[in-house]
């Protein structure tokens, strides 16, 4: 039967792209499909990367190229804290950078001449650098020789959280740790990912598809991410910039600093706007990230999401999670009934 992706690949990209073949959701649902593949291709490039096993930099230093990049670099060191190497994430390569640091180059921005001549001066400098970039464009071609560059997948458009966590996190953990067993672990979370994703098929309606109940939640509501644990702050926290990116504004907050009380106007189950008319005040649903229902239960008109696979370890089951809110922002809500008359 194949993982979701080979089913959606044995038609031509062509058909993909002139939307012939798939519904609108399914060509929007195209770059999530790819989110398993996306840590396959940065297990694959280990082997390149081994040099970095037992190294012991000053600094990691991220110079994200766009907004998901950085969202994701910031959620690999809030998971991994307290660090045991100093990570920045910047937009610019610092001055101090030298031969002690490892430089990193992430995002999909293609044309970038900062990220370019900070890559290039850094690798002039001697630091250890490594570009996870776009397909083509200026940036790659400006990379200097001695930089490690993780290919990307060809016939993605859109930015991975996946890649850039993925990336951010390999690095980190290949100063310590034997490369076969990196690599061993990203083939285990690529597979969780790859069945996450075949539960969030288009194909699969909302009784079945937790990325559409997540989707139908959130609608003509301000939408609130939040955490209790660490690990689900840190979700929270890069699910506000996928959705808003997307088109759904919505905010974080961590859940022992909410002032939302009990008595706060909770959601109207029997409200019927073609009936009712209109809402007069545009309802606050708040996400529960990495959380069951009961925890969410304490905030009026929050919606618990967790993970449905225990003892998978946290990066496995936060991209999980990450991938499912990734996905809800693909799907169409259904058409409110009409009546004939």
């Amino acid at each position: 039967m194949g993982t979701i992706l080979d089913r959606m690949d044995d038609s031509s990209l062509d058909a993909y792209l002139d939307g012939s073949t798939y519904t609108r959701e399914t060509v929007k649902f195209y770059d999530v499909a790819h989110e398993g593949a996306q840590v396959r291709a940065i297990a694959g490039v280990i082997p390149q990367l081994e040099g970095l096993y037992r190294l012991q930099p000053r600094s990691l230093v991220v110079v994200a190229t766009d907004q998901v990049a950085a969202a994701a670099a910031r959620f690999v060191v809030r998971m991994r804290s307290p660090l045991r190497v100093p990570v920045v994430v910047t937009d610019a390569l610092p001055s101090y950078v030298g031969a002690l640091d490892i430089v990193m180059v992430v995002g999909d921005r293609a044309d970038d001449p900062e990220a370019s001549q900070g890559l290039i001066a850094a690798d002039r400098r001697g630091a250890t650098t490594v570009l996870v970039g776009p397909p083509r464009g200026p940036v790659l071609e400006d990379a200097p020789s001695g930089t490690v560059v993780v290919p990307a997948l060809p016939t993605v458009f859109g930015a991975s959280p996946a890649r850039s966590i993925i990336a951010v996190g390999t690095v980190l953990d290949l100063l310590e740790e034997d490369p076969g067993l990196v690599t061993q672990r990203l083939d285990e979370v690529a597979g969780v990912v790859d069945e996450e994703l075949e539960q969030l098929s288009p194909e699969r309606d909302v009784v079945v598809n937790p990325g559409r109940q997540l989707r139908e939640f959130g609608e003509l509501a301000r939408v609130l991410h939040t955490g209790r644990s660490r690990h689900g702050f840190a979700i929270a926290e890069l699910m506000s910039v996928l959705w808003s990116l997307k088109g759904l504004p919505s905010g974080v907050a961590a859940m022992d600093e909410l002032e939302i009380t009990p008595q706060a106007p909770a959601r109207d189950l029997f409200h019927d706007p073609l009936l009712d008319g209109p809402l007069d005040l545009v309802p606050l649903r708040t996400v529960v990230w990495a959380e069951d229902p009961d925890v969410a239960a304490t905030l009026p008109d929050a919606l618990g999401v967790n993970c449905e696979t225990p003892g998978i370890g946290p990066l496995a089951a936060a991209l999980q999670l990450i991938t499912r809110g990734l996905a809800a922002t693909t799907y169409d809500l259904p058409e409110a009934p009409t009546e004939d008359y």
